[in-house]
């Protein structure tokens, strides 16, 4: 079988079309190929996901009492530069910014304009969690869950030691083990939470106290995986965001419950105001300030991811819309507060720590008190 000829100049290769005006055609179709590419190539510079910055800031956003002083999302803007998953937040004496970077198993440290300083704890963390500074500044508490331990390190970075002691006998952790989710400094103690109470250490790193009834439990007094608690000095306070309790306890300084808002129904379904309490602290105003990571409101007033409470237990404040902003959280959880009032919050799904701070206390909306009210119960000093 003959191959059919190939069209040529002198034979049109479409029927009806001459030489010159089919020259004319390709080179129209060129150009409107060239400009098909050019403009696909505009439009994914366009679309293109833009670099996070190291750190940005943003003004106060309309109707909000809180004004976002300053976002930091990394040491660069490579992938692994930038903040993965971070999870806990501490301030030092100085204004630094301390940051568990969850994801990434590291400590880094920024000062208070976001110019990264530092990293730490590489090779010896797994998830690092809850972080304190001692009365000092010259201890660096870090709570690491995964890695069973609370690791102490210097100031500057510099590893110490570890807790719970080599020769602690683990069996007073129970069936869990220890899965240090928040550290205190306390006096003498450094205090732990894990998922079944509060456990007191003396400086050797030997449990000497504990909070709690042996398990993971609903009962007033027992606790179910608290996330964080916070200590008042003043008035010798403890405040824990009992979390999968859906609750938040006051203690004194003996252990003896004070009040708790959440409680169980006669199913024994935790229920009440709380979705999901991961983080508590108490402000230089002696007000708590609890983080509701599940709060996924849309108003920065009256409703939001941090509630403030008055020591006593009383609703006062909410703000803090949900989403991935600015000027919004986005799963947060680990909270810390400066005495000149400056906030940081480790906004986790944001991957950025939030340092803000607040023009007067936030309003509540009128349901929420009706809802707050419903499971606040209040004692004269129940033993744990």
């Amino acid at each position: 079988m003959n191959e059919s000829p190939q069209p040529t100049a002198e034979q049109p290769g479409t029927p009806g079309l001459s030489t010159t005006p089919r020259r004319l055609l390709w080179l129209l179709l060129a150009l409107l190929g060239a400009a098909a590419v050019g403009l696909g190539v505009l439009i994914v510079f366009l679309l293109r996901p833009s670099e996070a910055p190291t750190s940005s800031t943003i003004l106060q956003s309309a109707g909000c009492p809180m004004t976002i002083e300053r976002s930091i999302y990394g040491i660069g803007t490579d992938p692994g530069d930038l903040l993965l998953r971070p999870m806990g937040v501490a301030l030092d004496p100085d204004g630094n910014v301390w940051v568990a970077d969850t994801g990434h198993a590291r400590l880094l440290e920024f000062d208070a304009t976001g110019t990264f300083i530092r990293e730490a704890g590489e090779g010896r963390l797994t998830s690092p969690y809850g972080l304190a500074f001692d009365e000092t500044g010259s201890r660096l508490y870090v709570a690491d869950w995964n890695a069973h331990q609370v690791l102490v390190f210097s100031g500057d970075g510099r590893y110490i030691e570890s807790y719970p002691a080599p020769d602690q006998d683990l069996s007073v952790f129970g069936p869990v083990g220890f899965t240090p989710f928040e550290v205190r400094a306390w006096g003498a103690f450094i205090v732990a939470s894990s998922n079944d109470g509060l456990y007191f250490f003396d400086r050797d790193g030997k449990v000497v106290d504990y909070w709690g009834t042996g398990t993971r439990s609903r009962e007033v007094g027992g606790f179910n995986f608290p996330d964080a608690f916070d200590i008042d000095p003043k008035l010798g306070r403890f405040y824990v965001a009992d979390t999968l309790n859906r609750r938040v306890v006051a203690l004194d300084e003996t252990g003896n419950v004070l009040w708790v808002s959440g409680q169980p129904d006669e199913q024994g379904k935790i229920v009440g105001f709380w979705e999901l309490p991961r983080s508590v602290a108490v402000g230089p105003d002696g007000n708590v300030y609890v983080v509701d990571t599940f709060r996924f409101q849309n108003e920065c007033a009256g409703t939001g991811h941090i509630v403030v409470l008055s020591p006593e237990g009383d609703l006062i404040g909410e703000f803090g819309a949900g989403g991935p902003g600015e000027d919004t959280f986005n799963f947060p959880e680990k909270l810390a507060i400066a005495s000149n009032g400056v906030f940081a919050i480790a906004d986790r799904e944001n991957g950025r720590i939030a340092l803000f701070r607040l023009d007067g206390l936030p309003r509540v909306d009128e349901s929420e008190t009706k809802l707050y009210a419903k499971s606040f119960v209040r004692f004269g000093g129940v033993g744990p």
